[in-house]
C-alpha cells in the first residue's frame, strides 16, 4: 500500500515547508508515502483557462501511478470528519495498491480530469492557498493513521 500527493505550485516561499517534512516524515511510519511537485506552466497567463487545464491534466497523468485510485481535491467534493476520512482510507487501504491525492492548479481541475478520477474530497469550501492546502492534507493523513492505530494524537 503506498499513497502519494501530486500537486501543481512552486516550492519557493513556503512558510509551511518544516511543517510538511515533519508530517511527511511522520506518515512514512505507517506506510510508503511520496510527494510529486509538477511546476506550473510558463505559458499559463496567455493559454485560455481551457486549454491551460487539459495541458495541466496531461502533466498531471504522466505523474500518476497506473491502477492508482485518483482523488482530486476540489471545493465541490465530499467533505470528511478527521473520523470519517480516517475510516474512508482505512477501507481505500483494504482494497488498493495505491492512493494519489491531487491538488490542481489554480484553476482546479478539467471536466476530463475530474470525470476520470474516483473521487473528489474537500478539505474546506474556503479557498486555500497551496502550500496550506497541501499542509492541512498532509496533517489529515496522519491524523487518519494515528485513529487508525488507537493513538493519542487524535482527541474528540
Amino acid at each position: 500500500m503506498a499513497i502519494d500527493l501530486i500537486y501543481i505550485g512552486k516550492s519557493s516561499k513556503n512558510i509551511y515547508s518544516e511543517a510538511e517534512c515533519e508530517f511527511t516524515k511522520r506518515i512514512k511510519r505507517y506506510t510508503r508515502f511520496e510527494i510529486n511537485q509538477i511546476n506550473p506552466l510558463k505559458l499559463s497567463n496567455s493559454l485560455p483557462k481551457d486549454e491551460m487545464l487539459k495541458a495541466e491534466y496531461k502533466l498531471f497523468q504522466c505523474k500518476l501511478k497506473e491502477g492508482s485510485y485518483i482523488i482530486l481535491l476540489d471545493e465541490t467534493g465530499k467533505a470528511y470528519d478527521s473520523r470519517g476520512f480516517s475510516k474512508h482510507l482505512e477501507s481505500l487501504m483494504t482494497t488498493r495498491n495505491n492512493i494519489s491525492f491531487v491538488i490542481g492548479g489554480a484553476y482546479g481541475f478539467s471536466d476530463d480530469f475530474k470525470s476520470s478520477s474516483q473521487e473528489l474530497i474537500s478539505l474546506s469550501k474556503m479557498t486555500l492557498p497551496h502550500h496550506m492546502a497541501r499542509l492541512v492534507l498532509l496533517e489529515q493523513i496522519y491524523r487518519a493513521f494515528s485513529i487508525m492505530k488507537n493513538e493519542p494524537y487524535h482527541n474528540d
